[in-house]
């Protein structure tokens, strides 16, 4: 096995478990709280350089085969999935019966369902859909000692016990490794158009807000190209061929297929230098500084593309300005080192290293990766 494909910022594993389990998993997770070794736990990689670099790293744990759909109640909307199936495979299996999971992510044939939820995964369809936390009923983690455990219910109606499945989704696997996943689904949209309309850039910030008011979800892109704005309506045929006569007020469009919007959100997990700026909904486009993408009212906007630190620096300082946050999810170990990778926190480090201890009394689980210490 190449253990260099599984490298993080230079740190290369001693070795590469891929159990295809969730017994297996806390098997070599007890194993590692019991010998004091590191974890980093892998799914498709698409969000992998997401963190500062592992201040220790013994073992890759590989979660890829542990996939496939457990259960699923189609008159309920609901199914159970394990944390290893890409998006890919769970949209092909649910369009058969007119569904899917409203989560959409940059990369569909990478991303597992596990790693999309612990790295809360930004999206456009935010506007719409808001956070992938909100399509979770439950789900079945592996702390860091090796304990199996369950959060939330299998059905839509359900309020016993804490929410963890919350405060899983962003921790980017410092916490517990999910192994298993209870989805809410929806109907697929009875139509779905994508749109490119060349505006002034001048306009961008005012064509991109208005078209909030309509069912539509909006990518603003500045490339070596004009920029341009993208445009999906999603829904009942009636809606969007309504939605799709507003455009017109704005300027020239085009129908684009939807393989070009993919293409948009493929960019910040392929770049190799990516900047994400998370910014209250409505300044999205007042942070777009050069070549990058704004997912208008979903408070994202990213930079891509080499810049030096002092200009990160300066990008950071205008979205902590509009108390909002500058991450870099891409970029070259001593520019994260001058910079740190998650500039002002959030959440207090107390809390943070609280439930760390919690949940990873050993600190098995990604140490370092996020600021808890």
């Amino acid at each position: 096995m190449d253990l260099s494909t599984y490298a993080i910022d230079g740190m290369t594993p001693t070795r590469a478990e891929r159990p295809a389990t969730a017994d297996e998993v806390a098997r070599v997770i007890g194993a590692a709280h019991e010998e004091r070794h590191a974890v980093v736990l892998h799914g498709g990689g698409t969000r992998i350089a997401v963190g500062e670099a592992p201040s220790r790293y013994d073992i890759a744990l590989d979660l890829r085969d542990l996939r496939g759909i457990v259960e699923h109640s189609a008159p309920d909307l609901v199914c159970s999935v394990r944390a290893g199936t890409t998006l890919a495979e769970l949209d092909e299996t649910l369009a058969s019966f007119g569904q899917r999971w409203p989560v959409d992510v940059a990369d569909p044939k990478h991303a597992t369902v596990g790693g999309t939820i612990a790295s809360a995964a930004p999206s456009p369809s935010r506007l719409r859909y808001q956070h992938p936390r909100d399509w979770i009923i439950g789900c079945e983690a592996v702390l860091g000692d090796g304990t199996r455990t369950r959060a939330g219910g299998r059905v839509v109606k359900n309020v016993t016990g804490y929410d963890l499945t919350r405060l899983y989704s962003g921790s980017y696997g410092t916490l517990v490794a999910i192994t298993e996943v209870n989805l809410k689904l929806v109907a697929i949209d009875e139509s779905r158009q994508t749109y490119r309309l060349g505006v002034d850039a001048s306009e961008l910030g005012r064509v991109a807000l208005a078209l909030r008011a309509f069912p539509f979800e909006a990518i603003v892109a500045v490339s070596g190209r004009a920029p341009a704005i993208y445009a999906r309506a999603s829904g009942a045929a009636a809606v969007t061929a309504r939605a799709t006569a507003e455009l017109g007020r704005y300027g020239v469009y085009e129908k684009v297929a939807d393989a070009e919007w993919q293409s948009l959100l493929a960019r910040s997990v392929r770049e190799e230098d990516v900047a994400r700026c998370a910014v209250p909904y409505g300044h999205e486009v007042d942070v777009l500084d050069g070549d990058g993408l704004a997912y208008v009212g979903a408070g994202i906007t990213y930079a891509l593309g080499r810049r030096t630190t002092e200009e990160l620096a300066a990008l950071r300082t205008r979205c902590e300005a509009l108390h909002g946050a500058l991450v870099l999810e891409r970029a070259p170990l001593d520019t994260k080192r001058a910079l740190g990778v998650w500039g002002k926190h959030g959440t207090s480090q107390r809390v943070g290293l609280s439930l760390k201890q919690r949940f990873d009394p050993r600190d098995v689980l990604a140490p370092g990766r996020l600021p808890l210490a």
